[in-house]
């Protein structure tokens, strides 16, 4: 009873705290904006295009579900991609509530109304998280190699007295690149010294276990029957992320001049912002969003106006739909056989 108690009180600290986080990073973004501003600048907005961004924002996540069809299929399990959209999105609304609970609340309800099993459910969804994590990465890649020359000169004006005499990004890099090898080896070194007693550390197993299943998910992506298929939702899926975004340029003035380049650079951004430990990657994404868009000369309360533009929009869209689903979830009737949902 005692150590039950413990563990609740445990969970409401840990969340408690991730959200405080969460409500601090969002006053210190937002303490200098002037209210009357905001307000003036949300009379604005052309809020048909917000209409449009949540109509991406609901097909990326139907076609997430039916991805996730596809990734089930070889492990026996052929579902309706209705009924996990469903679980979707009542995923999303947990996330939303604590952070990383979404993942094993979406396979909850596969395997409620289903009877997907929890290891199947679960294992895909470590290979979705794998593969959007590689993507991401990807992209970032190729967004820092068009996009050189603008941050470049970027860390020349807002890091010239801390980086080598180089005076570019380039020094910057090598500096990285020299102080992860040392830390790299010194790493190796301390795991050589301490390995026997880092196999008897809960955290330290616990991390390897992690990396494991990552991989064994990333893996099992193999065993997909329609790879064609399986790789077209999956570029359509950031296609449209990239599209929610596009749009709502079009929707706030001072960024709908904004390029297409300038999008790519946001996608990643945002990714990163709701990738973040807290609920619904609150103050992470208005700050990561707000300081890149300086880069393309839309002011510092503009992009702090366009993040919360943004992540608001989306985030109710969760709330809403997602909540919606939930209670769709709790009444949902369980499949009976196979033959019900081919």
């Amino acid at each position: 009873m005692a150590n039950n108690l413990r563990k609740i009180v445990f969970s409401i600290l840990k969340y408690s705290i991730t959200l405080g986080f969460a409500a601090f990073l969002l006053w210190f973004v937002y303490k200098d904006v002037s209210f009357d501003n905001l307000l003036l600048q949300f009379e604005n907005i052309h809020y048909k295009f917000i209409f449009i961004s949540i109509i991406l924002a609901l097909l990326s996540h139907y076609l997430r579900a039916y991805r996730w069809n596809i990734m089930l299929e070889p492990l026996g399990y052929h579902l309706k991609t209705n009924r996990t959209f469903i679980a979707v999105m009542v995923g999303y609304f947990a996330n939303n509530l604590v952070p990383r609970l979404g993942e094993v609340t979406r396979c909850g309800i596969l395997k409620k109304n289903d009877g997907v099993s929890m290891t199947s459910a679960f294992g895909s969804v470590v290979a979705e998280r794998a593969l959007d994590l590689l993507i991401l990465i990807v992209l970032a890649a190729i967004t820092f190699m068009v996009e050189f020359d603008k941050l470049n000169q970027f860390v020349i004006e807002n890091f010239q007295d801390k980086i080598p005499k180089s005076g570019s990004i380039y020094g910057l890099a090598f500096t990285i690149l020299g102080i992860g090898i040392v830390l790299v080896i010194i790493a190796l070194v301390l795991f050589k010294i301490f390995r026997k007693r880092l196999h008897r550390n809960a955290f330290y197993l616990k991390i390897r276990q992690f990396i494991r299943e990552l991989m064994a998910g990333f893996l099992s992506i193999r065993k997909i029957k329609n790879q064609t298929t399986f790789w077209l939702s999956t570029l359509g899926i950031w296609f449209l992320y990239y599209l929610m975004l596009i749009v709502i340029f079009f929707a706030f003035p001072p960024t709908s001049n904004l390029s297409l380049v300038a999008g790519l650079t946001l996608l990643i951004m945002s990714g990163l912002g709701m990738s973040a430990p807290v609920q619904g990657g609150i103050g992470v994404f208005h700050i990561l969003v707000s300081g890149v868009l300086v880069l393309y000369g839309v002011s510092a309360d503009d992009g702090k106006i366009f993040a919360l533009v943004a992540h608001t929009t989306q985030f109710m869209t969760i709330m809403f739909f997602g909540g919606i689903s939930f209670i769709i979830s709790v009444f949902m009737k369980p499949r009976a056989s196979d033959a019900d949902i081919k």
